[in-house]
């Protein structure tokens, strides 16, 4: 016996329809839709138009900094890896720039939510950071010392399929528990128009002189899409470590060891995007 299906029934039947349906919706809407059915999951994992809407695939095989988009989901989880657009019209070049803090980050709310977050399979960490993606990644890493400035630049092979949450997070984890607690840690997105890049590194004391530094800078600022800084000082009385009595757990430290307990209680070990060093440079006092 024939059995007549609704209009509405019928028109669902056709993939063209609902993947026109599910292009109106929101990225939040678009993940959960994926649950639904099997023919909708089985859409959406096809549809190379939604991979690209939900940050699975690269929109462009350029980079555009004048057109980025943040990946919406992402900017909600992990908000200090997201630098703000509003720093690109900051006129005081201290301004530019905001650090990164990992106890700010969803996942650091408690230990449910971090194992939840951390499994391997979860797909944040196979989403694209922002649209155009960023291919070209750099690190820049300063330090101020008693005999004066020093740096050096590093750079990882280009991300062909676009720079993934799960290696920036991974990347942002494998600095250290040092770098957490003391250092000042920023993500800069530089490129042709850069966001937050400050416009120059200003001297920490009269008596040393910034062009070096600063020349890299504007380099490594020009030739990246994004560019990883960390910045720190130190002196030879400072504590060596969490077993110095002197030592005091920042709130980033202490996300940070949490983050690699959950890792170890996975069975999993950090990752880490392979840099080179292709520069370093110093300014002495004088």
């Amino acid at each position: 016996m024939h059995i007549q299906l609704p209009a509405q029934a019928r028109a669902l039947a056709i993939p063209e329809i609902v993947i026109s349906i599910l292009h109106e919706m929101d990225m939040q809407t678009l993940m959960a839709a994926q649950h639904v059915c099997h023919a909708w999951a089985a859409q959406i994992r096809r549809s190379r138009s939604l991979q690209k809407a939900l940050f699975f695939l690269p929109a462009s095989e350029k980079s555009g900094a004048e057109t980025r988009v943040y990946n919406p989901m992402l900017a909600r989880a992990f908000p200090s890896a997201f630098p703000s657009e509003d720093l690109r019209d900051a006129s005081n070049a201290s301004d530019r720039i905001e650090g990164v803090s990992l106890s700010d980050f969803d996942l650091a709310k408690s230990p449910a939510k971090r194992e939840m977050y951390l499994r391997p399979e979860a797909s944040w960490r196979r989403m694209l950071t922002q649209q155009p993606p960023d291919f070209t990644v750099g690190l820049f890493n300063m330090g101020a010392g008693p005999m004066g400035l020093s740096w050096h630049q590093d750079k990882a092979t280009r991300q062909d399929e676009g720079l993934r949450m799960g290696a920036l997070f991974e990347w942002l984890v494998h600095l250290g528990r040092h770098e957490w607690n003391s250092a000042t840690i920023a993500i800069c997105l530089g490129g042709s128009e850069p966001v937050n890049m400050p416009l120059e590194i200003t001297r920490p004391c009269k008596s040393v002189f910034t062009d070096g530094i600063n020349g890299d800078w504007r380099g490594i600022a020009a030739d990246f899409d994004l560019v990883l800084m960390t910045s720190s000082a130190g002196t030879c009385v400072d504590p060596e470590g969490p077993d110095d009595p002197d030592w005091v757990k920042s709130s980033d430290d202490i996300a940070w060891e949490e983050i690699c307990e959950t890792y170890s209680e996975l069975g999993l070990t950090v990752g880490e995007l392979k840099m080179e060093t292709y520069n370093e440079g110093g300014a002495w006092w004088n």
